[in-house]
């Protein structure tokens, strides 16, 4: 468990970087990585697809699970990454 904990944290580490979502967490439960906010649950993914995206890949199913549910526009809660000299998810897109 501590393993998947560490890795749950690390990858969250990246998410929390990209987007400033109120209170967002996730946390394992049965095998599946629970999303939660302030308004509730976002969605949850199974550790195993959750384990294979790159942050960027969680920010996006964040923000449309956000739509779909709250109506809250994509990119709304997006962190300001205009002091990079280039997209830093060039490379991701």
């Amino acid at each position: 468990m501590l393993g998947t904990d560490k890795t749950i944290y690390e990858k969250m580490v990246g998410v929390w970087s990209i987007i400033k979502v109120p209170q967002l967490q996730a946390a394992l439960i049965s095998g599946e990585v629970v999303f939660t906010w302030t308004k509730g649950e976002l969605f949850k993914l199974a550790f195993k697809n959750f384990d294979e995206l790159a942050p960027i890949e969680i920010v996006n199913l964040i923000e449309k699970a956000m739509l779909m549910e709250h109506d809250v526009p994509k990119g709304h809660y997006r962190a300001d990454l205009s002091g990079y000299s280039h997209d830093p998810f060039l490379s991701q897109n």
